[in-house]
């Protein structure tokens, strides 16, 4: 009688221990990796969430830098290897501004208030808007 309790608790507590588990990458670490940019780590986060909606989801990550952390952030969006800095976007990012990288299809641009990344409209869809000005970043994430 005592093996099977103890069975059942340890199947409990494993299923537990499963439920409690967060798969999901971390905000700053997927869009750090897909943006190719260093997110500071002296920042406030604002919003990170998830919003399923059956195979497809959304995420949406949105921070408020100080001046320290918005100049490393503009410092590594020059230094990614999608920034073009020959681009002014003014409000949208037409097909001949991107730049292919292994593949991946992208680009960080200049704008009016700090810049703007935004890759090739498929079925994963990224963009980022760094305003300089309010020093906030918003990311978002998509999957169609």
């Amino acid at each position: 009688m005592k093996r099977i309790n103890i069975k059942i608790l340890s199947i409990g507590f494993v299923i537990l221990l499963f439920v409690q588990c967060n798969y999901r990458t971390p905000s700053n670490v997927r869009f750090s990796k897909v943006c190719d940019i260093a997110i500071p780590k002296n920042i406030e986060v604002v919003k990170d969430e998830y919003q399923d909606m059956w195979q497809d989801y959304a995420i949406i990550y949105e921070i408020k830098l100080t001046i320290e952390s918005q100049d490393k952030l503009t410092e590594s969006i020059r230094k990614s290897k999608f920034y073009n800095p020959s681009i002014f976007i003014d409000k949208y990012v037409s097909e001949d501004m991107y730049m292919e990288i292994d593949g991946f299809r992208a680009v960080w641009a200049k704008t009016e208030n700090g810049y703007m990344f935004k890759n090739e409209n498929r079925r994963d869809s990224y963009s980022a808007l760094v305003d300089t000005i309010s020093r906030i970043a918003k990311f978002v994430e998509s999957h169609d």
